[in-house]
């Protein structure tokens, strides 16, 4: 079964903060990047509201955000994916390095796929129009935003509620699931089989 809609996400709302400072080309350094969390979640991280992997994870939901709108215009000035790296890696350059971790991703080796290899994995995969494309373990949807760009139909799985709450807003389309990854494959509902799926292995650490 699908997973239920989760409530709003104030990472989302961060995001949509930080995406601003991305349309103008700025750099989000650490003041900024603290506003957008603070005026998302009504105060600060000393107050326990949110920590800083939560703040990184807003500043890739911003990145996904920005290739939403400006993806398939970038895709079509390069000409082909390869000749799009150098626009990822100077976009990758305007987030903060993630030097701080939660005891959360940790526990769950909640490592993104930082945009460039992103790309050479959805350009690998040949992604096409008619293509169904599963993430097993979707975090921020790095990945799974040039899927969207190729125009294919998105089967989202997370398993950490946070994120799955982000995909959600970042997705609307997308059937978002909080299955064990191990398991996915007798867990989807007979009627959702992927043609591709995308994704960034091996993992270390299981559900349990």
């Amino acid at each position: 079964m699908i997973t239920t809609p989760l409530p709003a996400s104030p990472l989302l709302n961060a995001a949509r903060r930080i995406l601003n400072t991305l349309n103008v080309g700025g750099r989000v350094d650490a003041v900024i990047l603290r506003a957008a969390m603070e005026e998302a979640h009504g105060g600060s991280d000393a107050q326990g509201l949110w920590d800083w992997k939560s703040a990184y994870d807003a500043c890739e939901a911003a990145l996904v955000l920005f290739l939403d709108q400006h993806g398939p215009g970038m895709l079509r000035r390069a000409g082909e994916p390869v000749a799009m790296l150098p626009m990822l890696e100077r976009l990758a350059k305007l987030v903060p390095t993630q030097t701080r971790r939660s005891e959360e991703s940790q526990l769950r080796q909640q490592f993104s796929t930082p945009l460039p290899p992103s790309l050479a994995c959805a350009a690998a995969a040949d992604l096409r129009l008619s293509d169904v494309v599963l993430e097993p373990s979707a975090g921020t949807g790095l990945l799974a935003i040039h899927a969207r760009i190729a125009g294919a139909r998105l089967i989202l799985n997370e398993l950490a509620e946070g994120r799955r709450r982000l995909l959600q807003g970042l997705f609307p389309t997308a059937a978002v699931f909080g299955h064990d990854a191990g398991q996915i494959d007798d867990l989807l509902p007979q009627d959702l089989r992927p043609s591709v799926i995308l994704m960034n292995p091996p993992f270390s650490v299981t559900a349990g």
